[in-house]
């Protein structure tokens, strides 16, 4: 059994020329080459076809897990203390009494 980067690589076809052949968007034939996604049942069927392959012949690549994605706002975490102040030293406004 062969990935479908074999397959594509064997033919000389870049992602783009494989994507127009399968009715995909070139991120999709990538997406599968890196394993991070799965093509659909109709995808593999059609692959199957353009290598002349029984899609069985065709090895997939599992996905792999995905990273945690942590994303932060600027200030969100930070504590009152941490964050800064709206107003300049010197021009607070308020009187001591």
């Amino acid at each position: 059994m062969k990935t479908i980067r074999e397959l594509r690589l064997e033919q000389e076809w870049t992602q783009f020329e494989l994507a127009l052949k399968v009715g995909v968007h070139p991120q999709a034939v990538y997406l599968w080459e890196s394993g991070r996604r799965m093509p659909l049942v109709p995808q593999i069927r059609k692959l199957g076809q353009v290598f002349g392959l029984c899609s069985d012949e065709i090895a997939l690549v599992e996905p792999t897990p995905s990273r945690q994605r942590v994303t932060r706002r600027a200030g969100r975490d930070r504590s009152p203390v941490d964050a800064p102040h709206d107003r300049q030293s010197g021009d607070s406004g308020d009187a001591e009494m």
